[in-house]
């Protein structure tokens, strides 16, 4: 099989000069042919050619596609800039994240049976440019799913499950993908790259100040995206005390203010707020380190941007229970006029809507989740910001969040809403490969399967261990003791891996590990389902372990029924959800 492959769809002509990427020889390329007689065009901007080969008027150079190659591409050789801020920029107020967590790195290539492979961009670019919808087509939580170069693994053990890669790589990635694919012919809007879910965590300020110092590394990686996501919602009633002057500028703020947001649907009544003093001085002590720490990384972010417009999104919705719009709109509040974070800083926000990771909404979509949607979109666009959902993949492949929510979600918002979309891709490669008629291809499933099996054991441990019957403080106390973790593990395999695989596990809190005691019993190893319910919960924890085989093993036609099965789920959610042309809206 030849290991050689150029991409049909990438070719790119400025003047004189015909560009191409490629795969060759496991090596990720820009091919450049041009007429060495003539002056250069665009070529001037890519550095470090491997080869050139010149024929009287004919001359092809082959350059590396690195980091700084694919970006130079996208600012200095394309027609257009293909990545920019959606929203500061390109004035796009709406739109689908879809997170990227099948990925093919520079590593990757020599290593592929299908050199033709782009992971699984190919489906999600179908689905977006056939209906016109504005996309973050790159998009990963860069301290839990990505782990930054400038951290030691080591040290944190929790990161980086989708691969071992950093926020530079995906970047590099995705857009190599983004040109071999055609997008600035075949596309009709610019792409966002979306640096998500940097989430500050901290128990007292020694822990907190750590944290930060491990976002602020991933964000300066990060530099390049052009939309920011981040979450303080684990700072919310972080211990401070108010000092007099703060309570004075909360009071000066809040108190004796009427709030008269209009409803962002014209014929529907709008909202009326106002804040007595206890309120005033709880919430504020609630949301106090919470909101200071968005003004810091505020300012941290665009210091790095040095004046290029960027996209910030302000994340509410990892709470356990859903945000009351009241709360909200408080929180918006004190962002502008406590904290000073300037109007139109922040494009959009996501509360809780009671949305949990992999599962359908659980309550009734018009009585109970339509009002919620209603205020709280009213809420943002009062702030000249789009409501964003996040935790946007459901029970499984037909119907996004369950029957009629994305029907909802469109309808109570007017159509300004944002929604991101991460954990369903990887699913839907496992279920591509439970059906594929290649038995090679059946038995890594059977594999992720097993392995995951057995990794959810380890987390059911961990939960009668350390977790039930306990507070959650004492629980959160034990589980950040790796000795009691390996104890625990003792008898299920290697400490190290275990302490390995709880921490990745508890970065999405440690309810996983509730919710892996309660979901092993239906395991059934004689019947194995991709559609089991631990397997889609836990199923992440084996990907990166089984990914050099999965990518040694798949083919071409392997790639192509999960860019198929990918292509038919992102336009089921565009469909449903009325964004792009079946929104039948422009910016």
């Amino acid at each position: 099989m030849s290991r050689d492959f150029i991409f049909p769809h990438s070719r790119l002509v400025r003047g004189h000069e015909t560009y191409y990427t490629a795969r060759l020889g496991g090596q990720d390329l820009i091919l450049c042919a041009y007429d060495p007689h003539q002056p250069p065009v665009a070529r001037q901007h890519l550095q470090d050619a491997t080869t050139t080969t010149q024929t009287g008027s004919f001359a092809l150079a082959l350059y590396p596609a690195t980091y700084e190659n694919v970006l130079a591409f996208d600012r200095h050789v394309a027609p257009r800039r293909g990545l920019v801020a959606l929203t500061q920029e390109a004035g796009l107020r709406h739109g689908l994240g879809t997170g990227n967590r099948v990925i093919i790195t520079e590593a990757d290539g020599a290593g592929l049976a299908a050199p033709s492979a782009l992971g699984v961009f190919p489906g999600i670019f179908r689905a977006v440019a056939e209906a016109e919808a504005p996309n973050w087509f790159i998009q990963q939580s860069i301290v839990r799913e990505l782990i930054p170069e400038g951290v030691d693994p080591a040290h944190h053990p929790g990161l980086g499950h989708t691969g071992g890669y950093g926020p530079r790589q995906l970047l590099r990635s995705g857009l190599f993908a983004f040109i071999s694919l055609g997008g600035y012919h075949r596309y009709r809007h610019p792409i966002g790259a979306d640096a998500d879910h940097a989430i500050v965590t901290g128990d007292d300020e020694a822990s907190l100040e750590a944290s930060l110092a491990l976002n602020q590394t991933a964000l300066r990686e990060s530099r390049d995206y052009t939309k920011f996501t981040v979450d303080t919602s684990r700072l919310f009633d972080f211990p401070h005390t108010l000092s007099a002057a703060e309570e004075a500028r909360l009071r000066e703020v809040f108190q004796g203010r009427t709030w008269e947001v209009p409803n962002v649907l014209p014929d529907r009544p709008g909202f009326t707020y106002t804040f007595d003093e206890a309120e005033i001085l709880r919430l504020g002590r609630k949301y106090w380190v919470a909101c200071r720490v968005h003004r810091q990384l505020y300012d941290f972010i665009a210091g790095l941007k040095a004046g290029e417009p960027f996209d910030y999104e302000l994340s509410l919705d990892e709470t356990p229970a859903p945000t009351p719009p009241r709360e909200y709109l408080f929180y918006l509040v004190m962002l502008e006029e406590v904290m000073g974070l300037p109007r139109g800083g922040v494009v959009s926000s996501a509360p809780n809507f009671g949305f949990q990771k992999r599962a359908d909404y659980a309550g009734d979509p018009r009585r109970d989740l339509w009002p919620l949607v209603n205020e709280a979109a009213s809420i943002a666009a009062a702030f000249d910001q789009v409501v964003c959902f996040h935790s946007g993949s459901g029970l499984g492949v037909e119907t996004g969040k369950g029957p009629g929510v994305d029907q909802v979600l469109a309808e109570a918002t007017g159509g300004r809403l944002m929604l991101k979309v991460s954990g369903i891709y990887q699913e839907i490669l496992w279920r591509v490969l439970a059906a594929s008629p290649e038995p090679a291809e059946q038995a890594l499933f059977a594999r992720a399967w097993e392995e995951t099996h057995r990794v959810t054991r380890l987390l059911a441990l961990i939960y009668e261990a350390l977790i039930a019957g306990r507070s959650e403080a004492e629980a959160r106390a034990l589980l950040a003791d790796e000795d009691r973790i390996a104890q625990a593990a003792r008898a299920w395999g290697d400490p190290d891996e275990a302490v390995r695989l709880v921490r990745q596990t508890l970065g999405y809190g440690p309810h996983q590990a509730v919710l892996a005691h309660q979901l092993l019993p239906a395991a059934d190893p004689q019947r194995r389902r991709a559609d089991d319910d631990f397997f889609r919960h836990f199923a992440y924890l084996v990907f990166r372990p089984l990914r050099a085989d999965l990518y040694a093993t798949m083919t071409a036609e392997g790639w192509e029924r999960y860019a198929a099965a990918v292509q038919r789920y992102t336009a089921m959610r565009l469909r449903d959800l009325g964004l792009g042309r079946a929104g039948d809206r422009g910016a």
